[in-house]
């Protein structure tokens, strides 16, 4: 028996198959591990100090919740955060209202979100230029990597600086420059301004303490900046040195024209005999008011020739034209007499307010002929169909390259379907794009709806802050908002 057992389990054992060792690759590849996602640091009113002391280099973004551009720009954010992390620039966001005592916001002065604070050893420079994640990026690294402004300490190095370089600006410190913060600013348009060489000095003495001066080679004397220290004053100031009396409208020159220090004269012209005389005379006018006013000149042969009077919502081919620009209004003159004669008392009504305002607008709709129950509003009677309407008005705005307006167009269809027999409210849009408005509220995205309440005399515009675009979204939001709905 015993004898029996021990065969069978040797049988067993011979019975089972040799386990195979794994083969091995000859060059294994590594296997990459997926690199965390950088995450902008969240400040606080109790860390935001701590913060920035222990980064050198910290962007902060102070927004809002409620705020629709920093919704907007949330993405865009987080990938400014994961190139920032590539140069040793760390990224935080600040929620405004976690700061009920509003420390950071009083502290920093924020006024409008979002807004967005770089801080260099503690020290801080606020962006102003166009908001993307590389201009962002782009203008931080400047501020970095870009050259200081030279420090004069004798005359000789003084007249030897201005010899090496065709434009300078120099900036006479009255302190030193840690508690002034004019060089500050002074030192930020060094950093990220390519158009001229910048010098400063404390110790020796060159003009008046506090004063900012452009030298150039094409002008015997140094001019002096008797404007407000800001950064866009600055610019400005170079510009108007650096340009003609008259430069042609173009990239750089529309800085200077559509700033809004001072009002600007812009001709449009053909090559038509009487856009040629107008030119001169013109050039000749302007000349007689350039102290007081900005002017500038473009022909039909320019690149964007069509796309400036575009958007200036003045492209109706009338040549030659004069648009006078304000601080954001427009003003039209389209002749007949362009003679100095006729554009002086044209620039003399446009002093006297006597020049009636225009406004780019597509015509007003025959509603006769409207057949569905969407009203459309174009800037023309927008005054008239929204704020001084006795009803509530439910409006979009939207843009026709929109894909996501096109998405939601038979959803705003439905919504004014829904609302056809509520004599209290008018379910209206405007092409937002084409049709300029004064109203305090703007569009933030599109497509973006609000509603005007009669109740509320001020007319001021609330908006739907829905998270998915539906139509019963955007119904109750009305019903919430509104005294009689359907």
């Amino acid at each position: 028996m015993k004898l029996s057992l021990i065969f069978c389990f040797i049988a067993l054992i011979l019975a089972q198959e040799p386990t195979e060792a794994p083969v091995q690759e000859e060059n294994p590849q590594p296997v990459e591990t997926p690199q965390p996602v950088v995450q902008p640091i969240a400040a606080l009113p109790n860390n935001i100090d701590a913060l920035i002391s222990g980064h050198p280099l910290i962007l902060i973004e102070f927004y809002a919740s409620w705020c629709a551009p920093c919704k907007q720009f949330a993405p865009e954010y987080q990938q400014l955060t994961e190139k920032a992390s590539k140069h040793s620039i760390a990224c935080a966001a600040y929620d405004s209202q976690r700061d009920p005592d509003r420390y950071a916001l009083e502290k920093f002065k924020i006024s409008s979100f979002p807004t967005f604070i770089f801080f260099i050893d503690g020290k801080p420079f606020q962006f102003t230029g166009q908001r993307s994640a590389d201009s962002i990026l782009q203008w931080m690294l400047q501020l970095v990597n870009g050259p200081n402004p030279t420090e004069i300490l004798t005359q000789d190095q003084f007249n030897q600086f201005l010899n090496d370089n065709d434009v300078v600006l120099f900036y006479q410190g009255s302190e030193n420059n840690i508690n002034d913060p004019n060089y500050w600013t002074f030192f930020e348009m060094s950093k990220t301004n390519s158009d001229a060489a910048f010098a400063f000095s404390y110790l020796f003495p060159i003009g008046k303490p506090g004063r900012l001066y452009y030298y150039s080679k094409e002008i015997s004397e140094k001019k002096q900046f008797n404007q407000a220290f800001t950064k866009q004053n600055i610019e400005r100031f170079l510009l108007q040195n650096q340009l003609p009396d008259v430069p042609q409208l173009n990239e750089q020159s529309e800085k200077l024209v559509y700033s809004g220090a001072t009002p600007a004269f812009i001709l449009f012209s053909s090559l038509d005999e009487q856009s040629i005389k107008a030119e001169k005379a013109f050039l000749e006018t302007a000349q007689l008011f350039k102290k007081t006013y900005q002017f500038s000149f473009t022909k039909i042969t320019d690149e964007k020739f069509f796309d400036q009077l575009n958007q200036l919502g003045a492209d109706d081919n009338v040549f030659p034209k004069i648009i006078a620009w304000n601080q954001g209004l427009k003003y039209k003159y389209n002749g007949p007499d362009f003679t100095v004669k006729g554009i002086k008392n044209f620039i003399f009504d446009f002093r006297q307010g006597k020049i009636e305002k225009f406004i780019k607008s597509e015509p007003i709709p025959d509603y006769t002929q409207e057949k569905t129950y969407v009203k459309k509003v174009v800037a023309l009677n927008y005054e008239e169909e929204v704020i001084k309407s006795k009803k509530d008005v439910l409006l979009e705005f939207y843009a026709t390259w929109c894909g996501h307006c096109k998405q939601f167009k038979p959803l705003y269809d439905q919504i004014a379907y829904e609302l056809r027999d509520n004599p209290n409210i008018v379910v209206a849009q405007i092409n937002a794009p084409d049709n300029e408005i004064s109203d305090v509220y703007q569009p933030h995205s599109y497509p973006d709806v609000v509603l005007f309440r009669a109740a509320d005399k001020q007319r001021k515009a609330i908006p739907w802050k829905g998270e998915s675009r539906t139509v019963e979204s955007v119904l109750e939001f009305v019903r919430n908002n509104t005294i009689v709905t359907k």
